[in-house]
């Protein structure tokens, strides 16, 4: 089964995730309307009751309210009544709109049953309570302890107002908020689907490039790419560049074994086996063949393995470590100095973190091909060092090699780094070491400097392509 894309991933998460995201918003945004809409209506009735006392009036027998600034309770069954109850429980006067609630055929009857229940009488002087309470429906209660002067009665100014409107109100505000969620959804889900869509044009464009490669259009992936990808392209275009001389190596190979085997082979052919010296002209021309054939194979180990640029990270510091301690048990390189104790091998500044993506093979022979040069022509210490730096937001493997001997002669910087070359002819070896390293680096992308170390001898500064080191 063909696995499904990013982009169908990342939608699929956006449709789990925005639901969720959307339905806690709305549910947060019912909870406050709700809240600020019982505070309102705590508010509103609080001036219902301050315009009530406003317009109360106690003429020693009764309660006479005149002039009433709210509309709403002079209308009948408007959903707004105003009473006044006795500390007993008694009716002591009602608005003229509680005359009739709703269906009910006794609503004072109606209204003392619920006072009752909710224990509102029982409130002392200047208390107020807010709650909900139900007649014919479902209403707030705003009620408040009130005594008339010194010698007038105690009595419980009761404002009860219909649930209606606030729920009308609630309603209306959750069908806006559910509109509003699912347009919000949409543009999120077409702004996602944009924005994931641009975040993987990069990828698609790699893509594109590789089947360019597939179809030999072009022979590395070109252009600018976000610095995330950096690495994947610059590592595939190394790949790239490594097979691409692997090949030319393979055909020059070719061309050469072809070229120069094809004399010895007339000679063997054109010769006849009657004659006295055919065997040892067949002897001498198969010698030489198959030394052509060695130098060859030789040469083209030499001239670079393909660097294995997908290997495993390869720690540094016991890799060297250990061709470190091979080397010091050997007798000292230099025959210019017989008896005279090996060189101190100092390794003290390899870093712990230092990786090497590759094989573990190309590391030693580099390492040790530039160690043993080192060894050959310093005195008594060499250093060795290996980190991970960064340049130009690249992280590179630092490895540098340091001695105390007389150092390289000027001009021969590039020159020891030739095959076959050495600045030095009065030491034995064939000049291969060094090219064997420039070989390796090339391989991999990395680069080799020559300098002089601060210990007065040569200095071998290798980079190449490693990682970003861990966080501490």
């Amino acid at each position: 089964m063909k696995p499904p894309s990013i982009r169908l991933r990342l939608l699929a998460a956006s449709l789990l995730i925005l639901p969720v995201f959307l339905g806690l918003t709305a549910w947060a945004l019912d909870r406050a309307f709700s809240s600020y809409q019982l505070e309102a209506q705590q508010e509103s009735m609080r001036l219902q009751q301050l315009l009530l006392a406003k317009a109360a009036d106690w003429d020693g027998a009764g309660w006479r309210f005149d002039n009433l600034d709210e509309p709403r309770l002079s209308l009948l069954n408007s959903g707004l009544y105003a009473f006044v109850v006795s500390p007993q429980g008694n009716m002591q006067w009602l608005s003229p709109s509680a005359e009739l609630i709703g269906e009910l055929p006794d609503p004072s009857a109606a209204v003392r049953a619920m006072v009752q229940s909710l224990d509102l009488y029982g409130a002392e002087v200047g208390e107020n309570r807010f709650t909900e309470c139900v007649l014919d429906t479902g209403y707030f209660c705003q009620s408040t302890g009130v005594a008339w002067g010194s010698a007038g009665p105690e009595g419980i100014f009761l404002i009860v107002e219909n649930q209606e409107r606030l729920i009308a109100a609630r309603s209306a505000y959750r069908a806006y908020l559910l509109w509003l969620s699912l347009g919000a959804a949409v543009l999120l889900l077409l702004a996602q689907s944009f924005i994931v869509r641009w975040g993987l044009l990069p990828l698609r464009r790699i893509a594109i490039a590789i089947k360019r490669l597939e179809r030999g259009k072009s022979d590395e992936l070109g252009g600018s790419y976000p610095e995330e990808l950096i690495p994947l392209t610059d590592s595939i275009n190394i790949l790239l560049a490594s097979e691409k001389r692997r090949r030319e190596r393979v055909r020059n190979t070719m061309d050469r074994l072809t070229h120069v085997l094809k004399t010895p082979l007339m000679l063997i052919r054109n010769s006849s086996d009657s004659e006295r010296e055919f065997r040892g002209l067949v002897q001498d021309q198969v010698t030489r063949m198959l030394g052509i054939v060695e130098g060859e194979l030789a040469k083209a180990r030499l001239d670079g393995a393909a660097a294995d640029i997908l290997g495993k990270p390869v720690p540094v510091r016991p890799v060297l470590q250990r061709i470190v301690d091979a080397y010091e048990r050997l007798p000292r390189l230099d025959e210019r100095l017989p008896g005279q104790a090996g060189p101190g091998i100092d390794t003290s500044a390899i870093s712990r973190d230092a990786v090497f993506h590759g094989e573990e093979r190309d590391l030693q022979d580099l390492f040790g091909s530039v160690l043993e040069n080192s060894l050959k022509y310093c005195r008594t210490q060499i250093v060795v060092d290996a980190r991970t730096v960064e340049e130009a937001g690249r992280y590179w493997l630092e490895l540098t090699i340091g001695d105390d001997g007389d150092g390289i002669p000027a001009g021969y910087e590039q020159t020891i780094l030739q095959r076959g070359a050495r600045a030095d002819s009065t030491s034995i070896g064939q000049g291969l070491g060094l090219s064997i390293v420039v070989a390796i680096v090339s391989a991999y992308g990395g680069s080799l400097e020559v300098d002089r170390s601060d210990l007065g001898g040569a200095l071998f500064v290798i980079k190449l392509p490693g990682v970003q080191p861990p966080a501490d």
